[in-house]
């Protein structure tokens, strides 16, 4: 393996390449013929973008320039810049000092080498900003060795095209924003690959008819190569860029309409939208504008939905396979508030910055980004702007509803978050119905992440099945974290008391729960959800509502309709990382020092909740797995009842500070 070494030699010849000429363009400058083919206009001016030279991703050499001049500024209103100035920087000397670098290496389920692409990502971009900066050789040398081993790969292993699309990506900022200082054998290499391994086969991938967040990033990888080398392929180019206008469109209306929920969830929007801002800034950036991509319906509001999809315990609403339930950096953010001139939209990135929280984790590696997008969006790091409202909701695939009484990030704040969805979707879980919720600084309800992608599809693929097979008795529903075992929502056993079988529906067409009304005055915030639909065959109606009473209190309302011959045997479970007490009148949940009180009506005096808690591991009667992880330190509380055949009762649960 090639390591990162800087010689005398190196910066000798570094500083003899930046000896420029009066134009701009070093003394000594070589490069690839141009494509002699007539530049069109089609969506975009594309010779118009040519006449911008190089960098033009996200940001030209007259924005590098801006950038540099105000950084150098003394206010407080450039204090936001300059933090990341200094993140990016510090973060590209780390690399170079540990030797990190990045090599063809699938991850434990022989299935992605995504890790490595995004070490690309990460240091190229560091490098490349590190340089317009600083003009320090070292970065030179460093893009030039990360550009030498990934272009060398056999491929950018297109079997998974995420990660090819965050490779073309890394690749394509190096070559735009290191363009006249990398020597013409890196800059040929770099751009053969980019046709290579990602434009010449990218319009067979399934992710340009794809609806989920693989548009997004793949679209990002495609069009970047393509603004980067399009001088010298411009017939190529121009399709490519051509192409992903329509194909990200579709993907935006099926993901963001109406509202902005984002149905793949907290972790997945930091991804998907986080590449969606790169892309948006990319063609604003090259031809002044994005296709009119950022008006799509919803778009615009889905920056909401994540500034309030974080909780103030710094944690999340955690459903789906959104990943961690712990709060984490979005890059993303950055792009709508400097879009919009929304300063409270960075509420959370603020605070987050402050305390270093951007120094790392995955999405680390479009912090280079970040700059270009608040250039001119002067933002004083010491100063928040709080959001003007307590509650969001937006309807969509998973609508869901959002409370945050307040945003000082304290004990005073309480959280909730419910949704409504289905389980037959993009990285779906069988948790519709399910809330989390905080208050006194306590998480009460959880939902947990899933386990990691590799050990799961490692284990399913050993026992004939596949992870990512969603239909109604696939191994994936065999894992509690995905199940409606381990969230929490309702769960009706059958007539012998067991649990086995008795999950979600998972029909693509019809399963989809929705959200019914809200209810946004400050006594009262939150929504109603027919659940119905999740349960099939089991009852014959299911309506949840959720609210925060008087900014203190949760409410649940279940409405349960039991079929006309089939008594409904329910289950009203939460899952909780508390100790749960029982006694006959209710159940009293401690923590962290604090207490709540759990205590259920029933609308019919002849149906009594039975107080309850269960083990949260795998229930009896289930085979035995060794796929599931461990919830030792998690109980699950609530009740049950028995709704009698063809009656409707309905059971008001309260959550109450003790």
């Amino acid at each position: 393996m090639k390591k990162i070494v800087l010689t005398i030699l190196s910066i000798a010849a570094a500083a003899l390449l930046l000896c420029s000429c009066g134009n701009g363009i070093p003394k000594g400058f070589q490069e690839e013929a141009d494509d002699t083919s007539a530049d069109v206009v089609a969506t975009f001016d594309y010779g118009a973008m040519a006449a911008l030279g190089h960098p033009r991703i996200m940001i030209t050499a007259d924005g590098f320039k801006d950038l540099s001049r105000k950084l150098k500024k003394g206010g407080p209103e450039y204090s936001t810049l300059r933090k990341f100035n200094d993140i990016i920087i510090k973060r590209a000397d780390e690399i170079i000092e540990k030797k990190i670098v990045p090599e063809y290496k699938l991850d434990e389920s022989n299935t992605r080498l995504l890790g490595q692409s995004r070490r690309a990502l990460e240091g190229l971009s560091s490098f490349a900003y590190a340089y317009r900066i600083t003009k320090d050789p070292k970065y030179i040398e460093a893009a030039k060795e990360y550009l030498s081993i990934v272009c060398v790969f056999k491929d950018w292993h297109p079997q998974h095209y995420l990660d090819t699309g965050e490779m073309s990506l890394a690749v394509a900022i190096a070559y735009d924003w290191l363009y006249y200082e990398l020597p013409l054998d890196v800059r040929t290499l770099a751009h053969e690959k980019m046709v290579e391994y990602a434009l010449n086969i990218c319009d067979k991938q399934w992710y340009v008819t794809g609806l989920n967040n693989w548009n997004q990033v793949c679209n990002a990888g495609m069009v970047a190569a393509a603004i980067a080398i399009y001088e010298k392929d411009k017939v190529l180019s121009t399709r490519i860029i051509e192409d992903a206008i329509p194909s990200n469109r579709r993907a935006q209306e099926a993901i963001y309409a109406p509202d902005g929920a984002y149905p793949e969830g907290y972790g997945y929007w930091d991804y998907g939208t986080g590449f969606e801002t790169l892309l948006l800034k990319m063609l604003d950036t090259a031809f002044g504008n994005d296709a009119g991509l950022s008006q799509t319906p919803g778009f615009m509001g889905t920056a909401k939905y994540m500034l309030y999809m974080a909780s103030p315990n710094d944690g999340c609403f955690s459903y789906a396979d959104g990943g961690s339930s712990r709060e984490v950096p979005h890059g993303g953010m950055w792009w709508f508030a400097a879009k919009t001139g929304d300063q409270s939209l960075l509420v959370n990135e603020l605070r987050l910055l402050n305390e270093d929280k951007y120094t790392g984790g995955e999405m680390q590696r479009i912090t280079a980004a970040i700059p270009c997008f608040i250039k001119d969006f002067p933002i004083d790091a010491s100063k928040t702007v709080k959001p003007d409202k307590e509650m969001w909701s937006g309807q969509g695939i998973v609508p869901v509803v959002l409370v945050h009484t307040g945003w000082n990030f304290d004990e005073g704040d309480v959280y909730l978050g419910a949704m409504g969805g289905g389980a037959y979707h993009s990285h779906g879980h069988m948790d519709a119905g399910a809330f989390v919720f905080e208050s006194q600084g306590v998480r009460w309800s959880e939902d947990r992440p899933r386990p990691s992608y590799a050990l799961m599809e490692n284990a399913l693929r050993e026992a004939g099945g596949s992870f990512w097979d969603m239909a109604q008795n696939a191994l994936r529903w065999d894992i509690l974290l995905m199940n409606n075992i381990c969230h929490s929502t309702l769960l009706f056993e059958n007539t012998d008391g067991s649990v086995k079988n008795r999950l979600h529906a998972t029909d693509q067409l019809v399963a989809l729960t929705t959200m019914e009304e809200t209810y946004d005055k400050p006594e009262c915030m939150g929504a109603k959800f027919d659940l119905t639909p999740a349960y099939a065959d089991q009852v014959a109606s299911v309506h949840r509502t959720a609210q925060i009473i008087d900014g203190k209190v949760l409410r649940i309302t279940d409405e349960v309709t039991a079929k006309p011959r089939m008594a409904a045997r329910m289950q009203w479970r939460m899952m909780t990382g508390a100790k749960v007490e029982v006694s006959p009148a209710g159940e009293t949940l401690s923590k962290d020092g604090k207490s709540i009180v759990l205590t259920a009506e029933s609308s019919d005096a002849s149906v009594k909740p039975v107080y309850a808690s269960w083990s949260a591991e795998r229930p009896a009667g289930w085979t035995p797995r060794t796929w599931d992880p461990s919830n030792a330190d998690f109980t699950i509380a609530g009740y049950s009842a028995v709704v009698p055949a063809g009656k409707t009762v309905k059971f008001v649960t309260t959550l109450s500070a003790k």
